[in-house]
């Protein structure tokens, strides 16, 4: 197996960016995590459930997308079961228990995100 090689030019550039990030990088605001304490986005929002195998156990998440702007989201873990079919009626469940909507009108269509898909 060949070994990575580096030429001395291209090293000393990222040298270079790695020094230098400091001056280039800003930290960020506390007004910039507000919408995570200031939670009355919350009463408007879909929940959406997700079912992902992760390490043998089936892991149940919760999305709650704001139906107004739906890039403003938090995704929670809820419970790990090792049988599919009981993940997938608990999620059914977690999300009926969520959801501020019991009817589930309020909704966030995949259109909102402007995804390229080419």
């Amino acid at each position: 197996m060949d070994k990575f090689h580096l030429d001395k030019q291209a090293y000393e550039e990222l040298l270079n960016l790695l020094n230098n990030q400091h001056f280039t990088e800003v930290p960020g605001l506390p007004s910039d995590m507000e919408f995570l304490s200031d939670d009355w986005w919350l009463r408007d929002t879909a929940v959406i459930e997700n079912i992902v195998k992760r390490k043998g156990m089936w892991e149940v998440h919760l999305v709650f997308a704001y139906y107004q702007e739906p890039y403003k989201l938090i995704k929670r873990v809820i419970s790990c079961y090792t049988s599919k079919a009981k993940a997938e009626l608990t999620a059914w469940y977690m999300r009926r228990l969520a959801a501020k909507d019991q009817r589930g009108t309020l909704k966030v269509d995949i259109k909102d995100f402007k995804l390229c898909s080419s």
